[in-house]
């Protein structure tokens, strides 16, 4: 049997002042009225789509079929705080894409297209974002949600979307570590 690795395909955000701007919307999130924890700096992302445990024969195979995927480089804004389900409920806490949301929606059906052909369907609803918090669990609901809504419409700025990758990811104590095992350039 072969060995298999936990994967998803990503747009990393490697900016300085972005990840620093992310790291300040992090430190303004409310940890009396909820426990949380924050996603490391080295670990923002947008996920395009998550396989889960994959064996390394179907990586390869997935690698040749996204080498077909043809994008030009793009720029997106960064741009609002949110949260899944929902800000009276959050799980995930999120920042989102306002300019260009629709042409990261294009590359990920360009992606689930390709992947189609080897057996995957279709991911569920894509919502692009960039996850900053995993809520553990809530004291204040009343108060988070204030939290959340008063950050509503934080900017971090804008990023050239001009590759995605293949990143491993291993879960530890201290938290996941990611290897970029691969990336797709745009041309």
């Amino acid at each position: 049997m072969s060995e298999a690795i936990r994967a998803f395909l990503s747009v990393d955000i490697e900016d300085n002042a972005l990840i620093s701007r992310i790291a300040h919307i992090q430190q303004k999130l409310d940890r009396q009225a909820a426990k949380m924890k924050i996603v490391e700096p080295d670990s923002l992302h947008f996920t395009l789509r998550f396989f889960g445990d994959t064996p390394l024969s179907k990586i390869v195979q997935i690698r040749h079929a996204l080498e077909k995927v043809e994008f030009s480089p793009f720029t997106i804004s960064i741009e609002g705080v949110g949260a899944f389900p929902s800000k009276r409920r959050p799980n995930v806490i999120w920042v989102g894409v306002t300019q260009n949301a629709e042409r990261l929606v294009k590359l990920k059906l360009s992606i689930d297209d390709l992947l189609g052909n080897l057996g995957y369907p279709s991911d569920r609803r894509f919502h692009a974002h960039v996850t900053i918090a995993r809520v553990r669990s809530v004291r204040d609901r009343e108060r988070v949600f204030g939290n959340l809504d008063g950050m509503a419409a934080e900017s971090v700025g804008t990023m050239s979307v001009d590759c995605f990758r293949l990143t491993r990811s291993t879960l530890t104590q201290a938290g996941p570590i990611y290897e970029t095992m691969w990336e797709v350039r745009s041309r």
